[in-house]
């Protein structure tokens, strides 16, 4: 008897479906009074998965590695080791018996095969295909479809079953044209493309923030890894961004510094930095730790900046300047009569490090980290802790880009 073993890699989430298949076609072989093959299956493990479309690196997905093995059937010394499929111009296609041992698949490759022949019935006629037959003597036979079971005693309908096993190693577990739902991506590289996007966008943008006409970074990101008919320009200037490895490299520490916060989101933002590789499922989640990173270095900056903030304006004078907004603090509302009044205090910092603060009844606000022009009256300077402050009233906020147009 000859062993044959086959090993290859398959999605995790086939694992199922390949063991059926080995049943039905062990089932298959059995009434042909074949042997069983057997099978062995790993514990998962992560592997690369490149995009069939384009073959395109995106990410890693859990895999495990097949191993299908049992003896290759043999009647009389007789095995049916290829079949020859043979085209209308006269070539012929050599296919392996599955798991073929190397020593006699080396025979197979120095025989030359010829169309129509059969050494069984040697009846000259059309054949579409013709099997391989090696006696362990090493006489080599051509037969036909029909003859191979009465030549070598080997049941063709029973080999056949098990020549299914041959197209596992190449078959497609997966929908066709779609990508794994079962797919990883990087946490490194997420945040490298995210530091990438946020610096070609100029800022970040949550998904709260449509409003603004602008897409949302996180799926900005998606875009990148997943979308087949993203510009590969787009992707080219992205991976160009030599600072971006830096920038991931620090939001990542910023953010595995908050596992174990008190603050839920800082807590799971640090588990999913921990990790090597995340779900696409929390991809919006991890994408958004650049914006937590950046936050807390503009805080950092600014209370150094704010340390030499001066008191501007004298009260009761009308003063304009650019700045950014600093915090939006929604305060308790006012209720006079059947009408409910909002209020809001709002810091700005202007490009020297003072601050302003602005109660604010307005129905719109600015959000946190906009940059603004205001207009507003000099209600009094104050100091908050240790710094010095100027207190507007009767405001005007412009977006920037607006005022300068």
């Amino acid at each position: 008897m000859r062993s044959a073993a086959m090993r290859f890699s398959v999605p995790a989430t086939a694992a199922n479906r390949v063991r059926q298949l080995v049943e039905a076609t062990n089932t298959r072989a059995a009434v042909h009074q074949l042997t069983a093959y057997s099978l062995d299956i790993s514990v998962p493990f992560l592997a690369e998965y490149r995009d069939p479309f384009d073959g395109r690196l995106i990410g890693q997905r859990p895999t495990v590695e097949v191993t299908i093995f049992g003896e290759v059937p043999r009647h009389h010394g007789w095995t049916v080791v290829a079949r020859l499929d043979h085209d209308e111009e006269g070539e012929t296609i050599v296919s392996l018996f599955p798991g073929l041992p190397e020593q006699e698949a080396a025979a197979v490759r120095e025989y030359r095969a010829v169309a129509n022949v059969c050494h069984g019935c040697e009846i000259a006629r059309h054949r579409t295909a013709t099997y391989l037959a090696r006696h362990e003597s090493g006489e080599m036979r051509q037969l036909g479809t029909t003859c191979v079971e009465p030549y070598t005693g080997l049941p063709i309908k029973g080999i056949e079953a098990l020549w299914r096993f041959g197209t596992f190693k190449d078959a497609d577990w997966d929908e066709p044209g779609s990508l794994p739902g079962d797919l990883r991506l990087p946490v490194a590289e997420v945040l490298r493309v995210t530091a990438a996007v946020v610096a070609q966008e100029g800022r970040f943008y949550s998904r709260s923030e449509q409003w603004k006409h602008s897409v949302p970074t996180a799926d900005l990101i998606e875009s990148y890894f997943f979308d087949r008919k993203a510009p590969m320009e787009w992707r080219a200037a992205i991976d160009a961004d030599a600072e971006a490895a830096r920038t991931a490299a620090a939001v990542r520490e910023w953010a595995v510094q908050g596992y174990g916060s008190p603050s839920d989101y800082r807590h799971k933002v640090g588990q999913l930095a921990k990790a090597e590789t995340v779900d696409p499922r929390h991809l919006a989640t991890l994408v958004s730790a650049i914006a937590g990173w950046h936050r807390d270095q503009e805080q950092a900056a600014n209370e150094a900046a704010a340390r030499n903030s001066q008191p501007k304006g004298e009260v009761g004078e009308r003063i304009s300047f650019i700045a950014a907004v600093t915090a939006v603090v929604e305060l308790e509302s006012r209720t006079y009569g059947y009408h409910t009044q909002r209020r809001h205090l709002i810091k700005f910092q202007d490009p020297e490090g003072n601050v302003y603060v602005w109660f604010s009844s307005s129905a719109q606000v600015p959000g946190r980290g906009d940059e603004v022009q205001v207009t507003g009256t000099v209600k009094e300077h104050s100091t908050y802790g240790q710094t010095a402050q100027t207190v507007l009233q009767r405001c005007k906020v412009t977006e920037r880009e607006l005022a300068a147009a």
